[in-house]
């Protein structure tokens, strides 16, 4: 199932695209621009407040700023008798499931049946097992070879790695998390963290006069899975007037635009003018980058109108 691994046959790159690497990503002038921006606004008590009404409970969700949205987090999750955590749904709860989830991915390296169960756990964690399941299930001989390929690929930082490239790289809204948890500063990037993540983009924009978003931080997004009818519609779309934004495509394209995020925001926490931010003063199973990864989860539930 995994033969690609040995010899990959890679997307062919787009005439104007450029596979960076971490730093060449990090020097372009507007994310330089956009990183400097966010360190200094990242306490804003102004600029980040956000409200919705959760659709399935009615209530009204709000936050002042950053911080304090992912004080307000909220992830209903299942819980792991085999792995000791039980169902819960604050940030402490889920911390403390995504630590025994991590704990096993590492586990279960060399051992198909285990990460197999490893990554269906995560899948679990996260509700996202469907179409997820049945791949894992599909691919169960050699899986491990394949999350550790992977994995190593994206450490190095280099999105001209051939492994990211592959037009056979399984990467969506379910692998990110298991990624997440075992690669190197990488955060799950779905399409909650993809709508809020643009959202700032737009608030940078607009305080600097900015007409169209920059092509490196032309972060895409993906709608909410919801029916076609839904009465309230969720809008993840964070395009506003002629700041627009494209939609995310699964495989190689998700995961060049995950690793740009992570170096984003990993940039934002390392700079000087984040140092005395909370999110860097965190203790427990919520790193900072995880923290930063939940509140823009909680925002990009629903940007609104």
């Amino acid at each position: 199932m995994i033969s690609w691994l040995a010899g990959q046959t890679c997307e062919k790159a787009n005439s104007q695209e450029h596979y960076m690497k971490r730093q060449d990503y990090l020097n372009r002038p507007q994310v330089a621009a956009f990183i400097n921006w966010l360190a200094s606004e990242l306490d804003s008590q102004v600029l980040f407040r956000h409200q919705y009404v959760e659709r399935r409970s009615g209530k009204k969700w709000q936050c002042q700023s950053l911080y304090n949205a992912f004080q307000a987090y909220k992830w209903n999750h299942p819980g792991n008798d085999r792995l000791g955590f039980v169902a819960g749904d604050c940030s402490t709860s889920n911390g403390l499931a995504l630590s025994a989830l991590r704990k096993d991915l590492f586990a279960a390296a060399g051992n198909d049946t285990l990460m197999l169960q490893a990554a269906r756990d995560v899948m679990a964690w996260g509700g996202v097992t469907a179409g997820n399941g049945k791949w894992l299930d599909t691919n169960r001989s050699g899986l491990s070879k394949l999350i550790q390929t992977v994995r190593l690929a994206i450490d190095t930082g280099d999105l001209g790695h051939p492994v990211l490239r592959s037009k056979h790289l399984r990467f969506n809204a379910g692998m990110t998390k298991v990624y997440a948890l075992i690669c190197e500063d990488f955060l799950i990037y779905d399409s909650r963290v993809a709508a809020a993540l643009g959202w700032l983009v737009v608030k940078y924009c607009e305080a600097h006069g900015i007409a169209k978003v920059p092509d490196a931080l032309c972060f895409p997004w993906a709608a909410a899975k919801e029916g076609e009818n839904a009465n309230a519609p969720k809008r993840r779309d964070p395009g506003a007037a002629e700041l627009k934004f494209k939609r995310l495509r699964p495989g190689s394209h998700h995961l060049k635009w995950n690793l740009q995020a992570s170096w984003l925001l990993s940039a934002v926490l390392a700079h000087p003018q984040a140092a005395t931010s909370p999110f860097n003063h965190r203790t427990g199973d919520h790193a900072p980058l995880r923290a930063l990864e939940a509140s823009l989860f909680m925002i990009g539930y629903d940007l609104g109108a």
